[in-house]
């Protein structure tokens, strides 16, 4: 059985770091390279969160296509990496949007004259509603309740390892 190229993605995003000239000629660049987007991408965010500023660049990609583009003006630093990918065109794309992939954070030091290098790898961004609920607890333990010490019981009684009841007696 054939598998076909889109279903290859947990997408691996290639960056390749680097820079040119002296520290203030050039710039630091990184080079997105994507082998093929899959059928249900047609954007794709780059985020570079560093310790003084964040840079985040988006690409409209086309499905089946290839990505081979370079990126200048990022953090110098510890730097986190973080892939988005996303079904609509960028223009439709706003900070809220949902993306259909995401990646982990990849953190990476980016300093002038070395060139570093990092894969991301997007997986399918699942989405769930949760519900949170609170059950109060009750202070103490009735009795005829398991008990370790006094302290457990309403009654402050704890005998032969139960809670005795108020008046001294053990509920049935």
């Amino acid at each position: 059985m054939s598998m076909s190229p889109y279903r290859m993605w947990p997408a691996c995003l290639f960056l390749l770091f680097g820079c040119a000239g002296s520290p203030g000629e050039g710039e630091v660049q990184v080079r997105l390279a994507i082998g093929t987007v899959p059928g249900d991408v047609s954007c794709v965010r780059l985020t570079a969160a560093g310790n003084n500023r964040t840079v985040s660049r988006e690409l409209d990609v086309v499905s089946g296509g290839s990505v081979n583009e370079s990126f200048a003006g990022l953090p110098l630093g510890t730097v986190e990496f973080l892939a988005e990918a996303f079904g609509h065109g960028c223009q439709a794309v706003t900070r809220t949007t949902v993306p259909a992939w995401i990646s982990d954070p990849a953190p990476t030091s980016i300093v002038i004259g070395r060139t570093a290098t990092v894969a991301l790898t997007l997986h399918r961004n699942g989405r769930a509603k949760l519900s949170v609920d609170f059950a109060d607890e009750p202070l103490c333990s009735e009795g005829g309740v398991v008990c370790l010490g006094d302290s457990e019981c309403c009654s402050r009684d704890c005998s032969g390892g139960v809670c005795r009841l108020q008046d001294g007696g053990v509920r049935d």
